[in-house]
């Protein structure tokens, strides 16, 4: 720290790099009365300018010609500092405009004036990128870039740059700097997922905090090695591991829960079932076809009473091309469960789900096979499939009321019943069909949310948030289901304040 004449000054020394961020002159003179409290206040720029201009055109020492010309580039950049004030407070206000054109122009301005100001610079950079000109904004952080490496933000900055410019190397090595400098940076982990450099997994589905990021190419060696330590896990936990990333399409993940949940001790038949079509269907989604193969025709010696186990290996036969042995294993489960809608959709749809001219052709089939096993709810509801395909709307919803009649326990069914009636906008139909549960909070949460949807349908906003929030806190629910029902239940909270009606608790 150097003195002004007669201690009325204080130069204040910045670091080369602090000063180059900031856009400050390598040293900022401070009346010596307003030291003392820059430790708690900081510096305001404003003020700094006031006074590198104060110093450089009142003070003695500010005014000595020997002094001037010996500390030459410490004026020089004093006075750049002082002449930008205006020009910076134009920028902000044009980017407070979002005014990006302004902005480019007057921030142009300061670089030239002031070609340490660094923060300049970065500024410009931004505006060039989010106007899209990548170019000129790729140009710029390279010159800031020894100033700034080490800077999470500068680096995400310059990785969706590079993004932008279908550079993904260079976006990956700049998204993975920032992780460097700031391991938790939320922006670098997300776009490191979306490059599919990272995967974003759950290691508990229900549970919130258990969400990580793990390299791409090791989730399944990672999970492998977490579950390896867990000595009492159950098949229950590896049935909620292989339903999460059967929906993330993590097949290889699948086919380890499928062996493990087949190894514990106390699975009961129907876990075990469900264990070992997953895995044959994760084979087959591999393409690693002759083991689903060998997977399917064991799982069909050891379960031979599963319609289950001959649906997969009707498809894997599928798979492969031989028809008629797939044609013979339909066949197989469908004698064993009429109403099984794999085997359904097998037996009697197109090739084409969407091919409607095929459809409407085997219809008479369909129906023929439905009136033959006229107590299973299944070929109902396969029926009702088909006619919603065929516009045959009222009829569909008609036989889709007439399968939940026959089972009224099948929640997954009741769910795709009230789904298609409020598609129809028939709200009120859902709610008086609601009437007859008496235990909603213990039922599918598809039902709730079919609930809350008709009560938003018929403008009953307060009803439709209470059902939303107790979906939100469900903790045996998967932590996407619960979230999305937390971002329905803030969107009505709008609604409702909207309409003046009392605010949300």
């Amino acid at each position: 720290m150097s003195k002004g004449e007669g201690d009325e000054w204080l130069l204040i020394n910045f670091d080369e790099l602090v000063a180059k961020r900031q856009g400050l002159p390598p040293q900022i003179p401070v009346p010596k009365g307003k030291f003392e409290g820059l430790a708690e206040k900081g510096l305001p720029a404003k003020e700094a300018r006031t006074w590198c201009s104060d110093f450089l055109n009142n003070s003695e020492i500010g005014k000595n010609s020997a002094w001037r010309k010996k500390n030459r580039d410490l004026v020089v950049a004093m006075e750049a500092f002082v002449d930008t004030g205006p020009l910076w407070d134009k920028a902000q206000k044009a980017f407070a405009e979002n005014n990006f054109e302004q902005a480019i122009s007057t921030l142009k301005r300061i670089t030239v004036q002031h070609d340490g100001d660094h923060s300049a610079k970065l500024n410009l950079a931004s505006a060039y990128a989010n106007t899209g000109q990548y170019e000129p904004a790729l140009k710029l952080f390279k010159q800031i870039y020894a100033t700034y490496k080490g800077d999470a933000e500068f680096h995400v900055a310059v990785g969706h740059v590079h993004l932008k410019m279908q550079n993904k190397d260079g976006a990956t090595d700049e998204f993975v700097n920032a992780l460097e400098a700031k391991p938790d940076h939320q922006g670098a982990l997300d776009s490191l997922t979306q490059l599919g450099v990272l995967c974003k997994i759950y290691e508990n589905p229900k549970d919130a905090a258990s969400l990580i990021y793990v390299r791409a190419d090791s989730v399944e060696s990672y999970l492998t090695g977490e579950w390896d330590k867990v000595t009492d896990a159950t098949a229950a936990f590896y049935l909620e591991q292989i339903a999460y990333h059967e929906r993330e399409r993590r097949y290889g993940v699948v086919i380890e829960a499928a062996n493990r949940a087949v190894a514990a001790s106390g699975a009961t038949p129907e876990q075990l079932e469900r264990a070992e079509l997953a895995k044959i269907n994760a084979l087959r989604s591999l393409e690693r076809i002759d083991e689903a193969l060998a997977a399917a025709k064991a799982y069909v010696e050891r379960a031979p009473s599963s319609a289950g186990a001959h649906v997969e290996l009707a498809r894997t036969y599928g798979q492969m091309g031989n028809t008629a042995e797939a044609e013979a294993e339909v066949e197989k489960a469908l004698a064993l469960d009429a109403g099984d809608l794999s085997a359904l959709m097998l037996k009697f749809w197109p090739d084409d789900p969407n091919d409607i001219q095929g459809i409407g052709a085997m219809l008479p089939d369909l129906e023929k096979f439905a009136n033959e096993h006229a107590d299973v709810p299944g070929t109902w509801r396969t029926l009702a499939r088909a006619y919603l395909a065929v516009n045959r709307i009222d009829e569909s919803l008609d036989l889709f009321k007439k399968a939940v009649e026959l089972r009224p326990a099948d929640d997954d069914l009741r769910s795709e019943w009230w789904a298609e009636l409020a598609k129809q906008q028939r709200y009120a139909e859902i709610l008086k069909d609601a009437e007859k549960i008496e235990d909603m909070k213990s039922r599918d949460w598809r039902l709730r949310w079919n609930e809350a949807e008709a009560y938003s349908g018929l403008g009953k906003q307060m009803e439709a948030r209470t059902c939303y929030s107790a979906i939100n806190f469900d903790d045996t629910l998967h932590v996407d289901i619960r979230r999305r029902a937390k971002r329905a239940a803030n969107g009505l909270d709008e609604k409702i304040r909207e309409a003046g009606g009392p605010a949300p608790k």
